[in-house]
């Protein structure tokens, strides 16, 4: 599976042919420039404010960042995305092999374990919003935060999620995009692929997105042409081009959208907007051609060559008749001299050609023999016959230190565990476990500040859109939005073990500062029962409760009643006493003596 649909591109990431990448020689991103490679996008906010709604004064602005990230910042992406579907550079290394050598190329899928575990660790999990307004005791927010689950729910937000973080691991950055399906008014999301989009900022202390574009090619048969979205503040707009993204763009559509800002969300992993993994590319590539070379090794020594030196006698053996491909004796004719399988000819005989036999040659055995050569001062000289294959010696104590090494270092360079490792046991303790993953953390400390911005943008950006629909109860201003009182929690995927959990809940509920909800919620990951659910379970029962203890109350009344009034003094009704109570006793309410 390619990393995208657009070959033109994907040679971008690559040189157009395979041999032509030379590993670990400081070159990255199909050999270009690294600087252009990841370059933020700003222009002052006063150069577009007066162009941005008129499609014909800012499309030569637009085409000229399309270019540059087509020519600049997509090779790096897509390469980042090859290392993800192990597509490693060792497919493409100019090893510079003779036809007769052994070339493999044995790609590592190390880009792709870490971005999951890392996705896994901090997204795992789902994220859990909640609601708190600080400056009003009194806003529950119950409307808001409805409005937030229902949209969670329509638009599958773990996936999503999920998907987000795996482009941020990957390539550093991510991007997602709010809009309105035609036809209807409930907003989705949906991730959009980095090496298709891009935003260009404002140049203020703190940037704003001033306006964001979205390119992909489009292949219908043997057509191909490019599809290019402009989003602004308040519209969107549709071009079509050539085979090239960057020129002859044709206004197709355009349309108004209601978010008040730039629909597409940039999120970042860092402020640098580096993958997890890409600062030790040059770490994989190492282990790839540590894994390619010993392979090539092994492989090279059942093909290595053989040198013997002295005399072979394999044709030591008896003389023997020769004979042709197909078994027949061969003999020299007596009047043209050449060979023949008659044995006369014009009557005279003809001679049979004899050869030496050679000796067991299927067998794979050389039969060698000393020889004797003559020295001009001296008696001639015996010397054994050798043989031995010419194979360079492996030490593979020192490639397993070599390749231990690398590993060791892509793992604590990225702070991911390695969960081979002898140590990473399986059952270490909770307090263990978070030593191990200490490094994990640190990492999730940092994306997970930069990761709630983007999801403040995307509440702020939903609750604008709500405001303008009815029935919502949503309100927005220019100094208060309530999306800014959602909280949101991160929770890492961490080992389960119940029985700490169990633990911990019994200790905070024994304290008597915890509500009943925060018990609950502790207990969902065992129990995988919501909180609300269990809530609703609880009430049931208690309900349920209350009613056979209003009932028993209510007949005990009743039969006090009757021994007030001096209806229990005959023997009928104290025997229909007798018959209520042993209905109660079979309804299962406790038994009530009126003695």
């Amino acid at each position: 599976m390619a990393e995208t649909n657009d070959l033109s591109a994907h040679y971008r990431s690559i040189n157009p042919q395979p041999n032509s990448i030379n590993l670990l020689n400081g070159q990255r991103y199909g050999n270009r420039y690294a600087f252009q490679t990841n370059q933020s996008y700003n222009i002052p906010a006063s150069s577009w404010q007066p162009i941005k709604d008129d499609p014909n004064k800012f499309q030569k602005l637009v085409q000229w960042y399309v270019s540059d990230h087509f020519n600049n910042q997509l090779p790096r992406i897509l390469e980042l995305e090859r290392y993800y579907l192990a597509d490693n550079n060792i497919h493409y290394w100019l090893s510079n092999k003779r036809s007769n050598r052994a070339d493999n190329r044995i790609s590592s899928a190390l880009a792709r374990y870490i971005t999951n575990i890392q996705v896994g660790y901090e997204f795992g999990t789902p994220l859990t919003f909640g609601y708190q307004n600080k400056d009003d005791e009194n806003d529950t927010g119950e409307n808001v935060i409805q409005a937030v689950n229902n949209f969670n729910r329509i638009n599958d937000e773990p996936y999503h999620e999920k998907v987000m973080g795996k482009n941020l691991a990957n390539v550093g950055r991510a991007y997602e995009l709010l809009y309105v399906p035609q036809g209807t008014k409930q907003p989705k999301i949906t991730a959009i692929d980095p090496n298709s989009a891009f935003v260009v900022w404002s140049t203020d202390v703190e940037p704003i997105e001033l306006f964001a574009v979205r390119y992909y090619v489009v292949n219908v048969a043997d057509e191909t042409y490019y599809q290019i979205e402009v989003y602004t503040d308040n519209h969107i707009y549709h071009f079509t081009a050539g085979a090239n993204p960057d020129s002859d763009w044709t206004l197709t559509d355009n349309e108004e959208h209601y978010f008040q800002r730039v629909p597409l969300t940039e999120y970042r992993l860092n402020e640098e907007r580096v993958g997890a993994w890409e600062t030790k590319l040059d770490e994989i590539d190492a282990y790839d051609q540590a894994l390619s070379e010993m392979a090539n090794s092994q492989a090279d020594f059942s093909n290595a060559m053989l040198m013997i030196n002295g005399k072979v006698a394999n044709r030591s053996g008896k003389t023997e008749q020769m004979l042709d491909p197909k078994g027949q004796p061969v003999y020299l004719d007596n009047v043209s001299g050449g060979y023949t399988n008659q044995s006369t000819t014009k009557g005279k005989p003809n001679a049979p050609v004899m050869v030496q036999k050679v000796l067991d040659t299927k067998a794979n055995v050389l039969y060698l023999k000393p020889y004797v050569h003559d020295n001009p001062n001296s008696s001639p000289t015996i010397s054994n016959t050798s043989a031995a294959y010419l194979t360079k010696s492996l030490n593979a104590s020192e490639w397993q230190i070599y390749i231990q090494q690398l590993l060791s270092d892509i793992h604590k360079d990225t702070n991911t565990p390695d969960t081979t490792d002898q140590n990473f046991a399986a059952n270490a303790s909770g307090v263990a476990m978070a030593y191990k993953l200490w490094g994990s953390d640190q990492e999730m400390a940092m994306s997970e500040t930069l990761y709630q911005r983007g999801l403040r943008r995307r509440l702020r950006l939903l609750a604008i859109y709500w405001s303008y629909v009815q029935d919502t109860g949503i309100e927005v201003t220019d100094d208060s939005n309530p999306a800014d009182n959602v909280t949101i929690t991160f929770t890492p995927n961490l080992p389960k073990n119940n029985q700490e959990t169990m633990t911990l809940i019994q200790g905070l509920n024994q304290t008597g500062k915890f509500s009943a909800q925060t018990l609950r919620e502790l207990a969902e990951p065992i129990t995988g029962i919501p909180a609300g659910q269990e809530e609703e379970r609880s009430d049931d029962e208690g309900s349920q409760q209350d009613d056979r203890t209003a009932t028993l109350i209510a007949n005990a009344q009743a039969k006090a009643q009757k021994m007030n009034n001096g209806s229990g003094d005959d023997n009928g009704n104290d025997q229909a006493g007798t018959q209520e109570d042993q209905q109660d006793d079979q309804t299962g309410q406790p038994q009530q003596s009126d003695d």
